[in-house]
C-alpha cells in the first residue's frame, strides 16, 4: 500500500514550516489547494520550534510530518 503526501511550505519573518499531510490513496494534485497555517503559526509566533511542530501536529488534520526552522538557525523535523 503506497502512501500519497501532500507538502505545505509557509515562510515568513521569523519561520519556514513545511508540513506533509498523509492524503488518500485517489488523490489528484490540486494547484489551489493550501493548508492555511496563518492563524496558528500568529498564536505560537514565540514558541519554540518543537512547541510549534507539536501544535501543529495537534491541529492540523491528517498532519502526519512537520519540519519547523527558525531563522535564527534553530530547527526541528518531527514525525508523528
Amino acid at each position: 500500500m503506497n502512501k500519497y503526501y501532500s507538502s505545505h511550505r509557509i515562510t515568513d519573518g521569523k519561520w519556514e514550516i513545511i508540513v506533509w499531510i498523509r492524503e488518500d490513496e485517489d488523490f489528484t494534485h490540486e494547484p489551489a489547494q493550501r493548508v492555511d497555517l496563518r492563524n496558528l503559526i500568529n498564536t505560537h509566533y514565540d514558541a519554540t520550534p518543537l512547541e510549534m511542530a507539536r501544535a501543529i501536529l495537534d491541529t492540523v488534520l491528517h498532519a502526519e510530518r512537520v519540519q519547523v526552522d527558525s531563522f535564527s538557525g534553530k530547527g526541528v523535523y518531527v514525525e508523528r
